[in-house]
């Protein structure tokens, strides 16, 4: 014991004291070095400015306000564990940005965004003779999705003279939408194609043939509209008046085009009409039965409405009258049965 005594004097002699503890050591370090002196140099100091006398670790932190470690994988370690991370949500054509301060949470976790502006429409499946037509689009286009390129847009002007350019548009592009849709069916049978149990037993022209037929038949259900927005307020004209009510109640009358929907949906949804067969044949037997006489009827119509129009208008300014179709349908011998 006195070799021990002898021992500790010794050194608290050469060195003028025992060495302080770790959480006493700041005052050793010079203050350019160790800001908040803590024992820990800035340089390798995770947590700066604790309180003075305060038990830190080799980083500089208290042990319980150690910050949070973040793999390579993105997991959360240390007291960040436990927290879900922010999900990343991915974009889509006509979706609102996503604003973290006002977006709302369910279970936890947040919200998608709303949709800004027209959203995407997916096919509906429909029953035979009841279609059921997707969102409409703003503006009384056509669906998004089920156009061909030949809706009429929603009459946006006002005056007479706006009206009457507007009817011009509207009895050329009826004539090139009726038109279409008989070039789409020329040369085919006229009637449902034999042994078709199923969407794989229908062969890819003749999917294209019905999907295509849709998209002609949602152009055509914005013609109707079209008439009625300025059937009223055209040039003061007794002929021009009965034309255009004409035109407006063999549109509203055309619905033949309908079972195009419904087979196209019976392709995209065949689990849905069960038995598939008799359904589709049931459809595509309407559409041929009423289809081509109801679209030669609006497009005689629509030739009566043209001359109509013509009389009161400029000669610089009238159209051209579209030719007559022929009185039977464009089928490759075969009667619709």
């Amino acid at each position: 014991m006195r070799r021990v005594a002898i021992l500790l004097a010794a050194a608290v002699s050469a060195g003028g004291g025992l060495a302080p503890p770790l959480c006493a050591q700041k005052a050793l370090l010079p203050a350019s070095a160790d800001a908040d002196r803590d024992g820990v140099a800035d340089v390798n100091d995770r947590c700066p400015n604790t309180p003075t006398g305060a038990r830190v670790g080799p980083d500089g932190c208290p042990p319980a306000a150690m910050p949070a470690r973040a793999d390579t994988s993105g997991r959360a370690t240390g007291a960040a564990k436990g927290r879900r991370p922010t999900p990343v949500l991915v974009g889509l054509p006509g979706a609102a940005s996503r604003d973290s301060a006002t977006a709302t949470t369910r279970g936890g976790l947040p919200s998608p965004p709303a949709a800004a502006g027209r959203a995407l429409v997916a096919p509906q499946s429909v029953q035979p003779g009841a279609p059921t037509p997707p969102a409409a689009a703003a503006g009384g286009a056509a669906p998004s999705g089920y156009t061909a390129g030949l809706a009429m847009p929603a009459f946006g002007g006002s005056g007479v003279a706006a009206r009457v350019e507007y009817a011009r548009r509207l009895a050329q592009m009826l004539d090139s939408a009726i038109v279409t849709l008989v070039g789409v069916f020329r040369n085919t049978s006229g009637q449902p194609l034999g042994g078709a149990t199923g969407p794989s037993a229908v062969s890819q022209r003749e999917r294209d043939r019905w999907l295509r037929c849709r998209d002609v038949h949602w152009d055509l259900t914005t013609y109707g509209e079209a008439v009625r927005a300025i059937r009223d307020s055209l040039p003061a004209n007794a002929t021009l008046e009965r034309a255009a009510a004409a035109l407006d109640t063999v549109l509203s009358e055309l619905d033949a085009t309908a079972e195009c929907d419904n087979v196209a949906s019976m392709i995209a949804a065949p689990d849905r009409w069960d038995p598939w067969q008799e359904h589709y044949e049931a459809a595509a037997r309407r559409f041929y039965r009423d289809w081509y006489t109801q679209a030669r009827g609006a497009h005689e119509r629509d030739r009566a409405f043209v001359v109509a129009l013509n009389a009161v208008l400029p000669v610089a300014r009238r159209l051209p009258v579209p030719a007559a179709l022929p009185r039977n349908a464009p089928y490759a011998g075969a009667a619709p049965r």
